[in-house]
């Protein structure tokens, strides 16, 4: 990843430093409150997230298919007794969910869902194995965002995120070449309902700048327009959405 693209934090959730992960956790915890009796962390990767909720739930199910990225949590884990008491790590994929249903008050998907191949089928197992009353959390890349947040592929070879600017905005060249999709706030939403699940609250984030001279010269500039109504521009889309009783 070249440098620009690591120091704006662009397609690795958790991976530039903590503003990224409080602004999305806080964004989210705006939209509903991250605590309830048990908790599932879909794509939970290092368990970079999931560690920072464990203290606000019983028992939690973290899941992802990619076994390096498990493997790191579980070494993590190893390190923390308390967590480890009520974290479940699975290799298992959001698709092929084998929870009996009703089994969550809360399922969170932090930039997770623009990696699902089928993701019609993965928001109806969601709903299936949601309480009543539950709730799905989410945060995925914003189309309207003007930058690439993954790398793309073009006759074979391969770009780093930075390369693609205005991408996102070419939306059949988009589907071809990236890596992973972005989304709407109407298209994300219609699926949901599509699915059983009523959303309840939207919002968007800038990136974080955690890091670089670069980013904090961006920085107010992107934190005012986060306040502001062109803030529909946002790196990435939060949603929450309930399962209704």
């Amino acid at each position: 990843m070249t440098n620009t693209s690591r120091h704006l934090g662009l397609g690795h959730g958790s991976a530039f430093g903590e503003r990224g992960i409080a602004k999305r956790l806080g964004t989210l915890g705006r939209g509903t409150p991250l605590t309830g009796r048990r908790l599932l962390d879909v794509g939970c990767g290092d368990g970079t997230y999931t560690m920072r909720l464990a203290g606000a739930f019983e028992q939690i199910e973290a899941i992802d298919i990619q076994r390096d990225r498990l493997e790191l949590f579980r070494e993590r884990l190893a390190g923390d007794p308390a967590a480890a008491d009520k974290i479940t790590i699975r290799e298992l994929s959001v698709t092929e969910l084998d929870y009996a249903d009703r089994s969550f008050d809360l399922v969170t998907a932090i930039e997770v869902v623009e990696h699902v191949d089928d993701l019609d089928a993965a928001l109806r197992q969601v709903h299936r194995v949601l309480t009543p009353g539950g709730r799905l959390a989410l945060t995925t890349p914003n189309r309207w965002f003007p930058f690439e947040t993954h790398g793309f592929l073009v006759r074979g070879k391969r770009y780093r995120p930075s390369r693609g600017p205005f991408l996102p905005w070419l939306v059949p060249l988009h589907r071809r070449l990236a890596d992973a999709r972005s989304f709407t706030a109407r298209g994300l939403t219609g699926q949901l309902r599509r699915a059983g699940l009523e959303p309840v609250a939207l919002d968007y984030i800038m990136p974080p700048f955690d890091r670089s001279g670069l980013g904090r010269r961006i920085r107010p500039v992107a934190d005012a327009i986060e306040r502001s109504p062109l803030k529909f521009f946002g790196m990435a889309l939060v949603v929450v959405a309930r399962k209704p009783d």
